[in-house]
């Protein structure tokens, strides 16, 4: 028999090894525990208090109001509130507080305070437990917001667990696919969204992209409840604890299902446009060649009869006569033929099938070069009043393009200012840029012509009474912008027009 006397604890149950053991549990748990005795006026504090209040341990909590400083505004009313009716009504009493730390932090605690009686059912003191919630509260304030947001918002919300099971969903989730609440909690979305025609790819990219950075965005073919197809693009989280645990994910769902339908239509419109265009070219070519034959054939025909006239004695007002139609049929010629061309230029160009071949050059060598070569059919110079006004850099450009461009704007420059102040061509360099400028002083553009001037075959109602197809400026345009560069006018009416060509470098 042994007796109770002789009896020897083990060593991990002393005293100390118990204490130790509920200072641990005790922080675990985050919960301390004080008393105060009224005879004395002292209060004692466990440890894992000066833990929660973030103090040191030679901080003087000996009162009992020593800690309510952390307590503002109704927070400090509820925890005096508290103590008084405790003292008063000698009975427990538990409230839910938020304390503001020095820096601004919130923390929360439940706190429970209990009436210390003597055996006369006086009151002699205050026992409390306070149980740190901060965690939690700062969950349930985020879910409360996320609740908030997702169900102002139009968008689907989800939120599954981490086996991806359904737990929330919000009202648009009813409203858009069909599925209440009660049908797909607990159930992995993709068993009842998913359907025959749904990525296989896009689904294995979303376990990837959660697995490996806990994110994904894109768009998804799922199914209402209807079975009706609904596109919609995909934005989903992780959610992890304080301590990295997955413990949801959250996706936002928007439908693009209009979006979605109005690509493919523009698509199958795209495609229709580039068998359109296949046709076009093919038309044109077609009728280049057709048209090229007869028009040398005229033109030969015209020649051979200037010829026979010079041999042959004919009155001098048939001469003329013929003289004259002669050089209207070569006019016309020259104009179809140029308008064949133009044609043709405009289907590579909307083909891409005008080759850029860009090289480094000296720029003021190029203009300078450009101005040396603008003359007149008959080799005269025309009066061209040119500035260079800019440093001269390399730039790279495709020679035969851009003098293209610029023979075809300068020449326009010419025939609608005959007579007129000559035409001014000046380069500065600004913002990195090469600016041409094309003056002149000719006819210029009525304002309510200037919208379509860069459209195929317009040609501004003052400027009827010239030559001209109405596509040289269109396809100037065309050629400077798959250059990389832009054109640009700016004009009035009877005040001339200037020409705006930026090459950036």
């Amino acid at each position: 028999m042994i007796s109770r006397s002789n009896f020897t604890l083990p060593a991990f149950d002393s005293l100390e090894s118990q204490r130790k053991r509920l200072r641990l549990l005790s922080k675990a748990a985050e919960i301390g525990d004080w008393s105060h005795t009224f005879k004395t006026d002292i209060t004692i504090w466990s440890e894992y208090l000066y833990d929660f209040y973030e103090l040191d341990k030679n901080y003087n909590c000996s009162t009992l109001l020593a800690s309510t400083h952390f307590y503002r505004g109704s927070e400090k009313e509820k925890m005096l509130a508290l103590i008084a009716h405790v003292t008063a009504e000698k009975t427990e009493q538990a409230a839910e507080l938020m304390i503001v730390m020095d820096d601004g932090r919130p923390k929360w605690h439940t706190t429970t305070i209990y009436p210390m009686l003597d055996e006369q059912e006086d009151l002699i003191g205050l026992y409390g437990i306070l149980q740190n919630i901060t965690a939690r509260k700062k969950s349930e304030l985020e879910l409360q917001r996320m609740a908030i947001v997702a169900e102002k918002t139009n968008g689907i919300v989800m939120i599954t667990d981490p086996e991806k099971r359904v737990i929330w969903i919000n009202n648009s989730f009813e409203k858009i696919l069909g599925y209440k609440s009660e049908e797909v909690i607990g159930v992995d979305p993709g068993i009842f969204l998913q359907g025959p025609e749904t990525s296989i790819e896009t689904i294995r990219e979303i376990t990837r992209s959660l697995r490996d950075t806990g994110t994904f965005s894109g768009e998804i073919l799922n199914y209402t409840k209807n079975g009706d197809k609904i596109w919609l693009y995909l934005n989903i989280a992780a959610v992890y604890d304080d301590s990295g645990k997955l413990i949801n994910y959250v996706a936002v769902e928007n439908d693009i299902t209009l979006i979605k339908m109005a690509e493919q239509r523009l698509q199958k419109a795209m495609e229709k446009e580039r068998e359109l265009n296949r046709f076009k070219t093919q038309f044109v070519n077609l009728a280049s060649h057709q048209f090229r034959t007869p028009l040398a054939t005229i033109r030969s025909s015209v020649d051979l009869l200037d010829l026979r006239t010079e041999s042959t004695n004919l009155s001098t007002p048939f001469i003329e006569f013929f003289q004259k139609h002669k050089a209207i049929m070569a006019e016309e010629t020259t104009r179809m033929t140029e308008l064949m061309e133009n044609i043709l230029d405009i289907g590579r160009i909307d083909e891409g099938k005008i080759d850029i071949s860009k090289k480094n050059h000296p720029f003021k060598q190029f203009m300078d070069a450009f101005i040396q070569s603008n003359i007149e059919p008959n080799g005269q110079q025309r009066m061209l009043n040119y500035h260079f006004d800019a440093p001269d850099r390399i730039i790279s450009i495709d020679e035969i393009l851009l003098r293209n461009v610029l023979r075809n704007v300068v020449s326009n420059a010419f025939k609608y200012s005959e007579n007129k102040q000559a035409p001014e061509l000046t380069v500065i360099f600004h913002d990195n840029s090469y600016l041409i400028t094309i003056k002149d002083y000719g006819i210029g553009i009525p304002e309510k012509d200037q919208p379509f001037l860069f459209q195929s075959f317009f040609r501004a109602s003052n400027a009827k009474a010239f030559p001209g197809s109405g596509l040289g400026l269109m396809i100037a345009k065309k050629l400077i912008l798959i250059h990389g560069g832009d054109i640009s006018f700016a004009s009035k009416s009877g005040n001339g027009c200037t020409v705006t060509i930026q090459l950036r470098l």
